[in-house]
């Protein structure tokens, strides 16, 4: 089983000029499947991350795609270790 994290860097929406809650939707990839799609809403200029698991071989390439109304920032990574739940293979 291997592991991502998925970060959202930042995620908002101009009103004017303040920053207001928005909505993004976030696809993950792991090579080219899809292993998940994140509805993620708020508001952060603050990195926020979540961990998921998947069944595909490590080592491939991992990728986010998203789309959102307002202003999105988003990274994926491959992790070893989870540390919400310790799994390692």
């Amino acid at each position: 089983m291997g592991s991502v994290k998925l970060t959202v860097r930042r995620l908002y929406q101009l009103s004017g000029e303040r920053m207001v809650n928005t909505q993004a939707t976030a696809r993950i990839y792991v090579g080219e499947h899809l292993i998940a799609t994140e509805q993620i809403g708020g508001m952060t200029e603050s990195p926020v991350s979540k961990y998921l698991h998947h069944a595909h071989a490590q080592g491939q390439a991992v990728r986010v795609e998203w789309d959102c109304d307002g202003i999105a920032d988003m990274a994926v990574t491959e992790i070893e270790q989870c540390p919400c739940c310790h799994y390692d293979e």
